[in-house]
């Protein structure tokens, strides 16, 4: 006999059941490509909805294709005043330069640079206390520098996991 766990979010005036598992996700069925430009855009099939109040633990896994020249620039949106936000970043292969690999406590552009025909992965792992604004959870992405003839490529298989709590 197993226990049911339940958390309670006095914040939302909510009890919300999970089981301890990410047991909801999204997977990209088809490349995303980026070609001469530094504007970040979402990824749509890895974005998420979120409610105000609403806590939630998410972990991204990126897998990208990108040059010296164009680079990858990402960013994990979330709604405007969360209660409290943690996002953890990694690279394989390691980036170059000026991958954050500090904890970001506040929404902000985080870049990833590599080697030119770096084949890539990404990991994201983020803690998100929503505030008042409901919204959504994206992964967002672009060239670092616009660069005609390179794209950066987000390649089918990249995921999003997230559980509620």
């Amino acid at each position: 006999f197993k226990t049911m766990p339940f958390n309670s979010n006095s914040a939302a005036g909510t009890v919300v059941y999970t089981d301890g598992a990410y047991n909801t996700g999204l997977v990209l069925p088809a490349n995303q490509t980026v070609t001469n430009s530094a504007t970040l855009v979402e990824v749509p099939e890895l974005t998420f909805a979120i409610g105000k109040y609403e806590r939630v633990l998410v972990r991204y896994s990126i897998f990208y294709t990108t040059t010296a020249d164009g680079d990858l620039k990402y960013r994990l949106e979330i709604p405007a005043s969360p209660t409290a936000y943690r996002c953890l970043s990694s690279a394989n292969p390691p980036a170059a330069t000026a991958l954050v690999t500090a904890l970001i406590t506040a929404e902000a552009d985080a870049t990833a640079t590599a080697a030119s025909g770096t084949d890539g992965h990404l990991t994201l792992n983020a803690l998100v206390n929503n505030g008042a604004n409901r919204g959504e959870v994206q992964f967002q992405f672009a060239q670092n520098s616009a660069t005609a003839a390179e794209s950066v490529v987000i390649l089918a298989g990249s995921s999003v996991e997230y559980m509620r709590f």
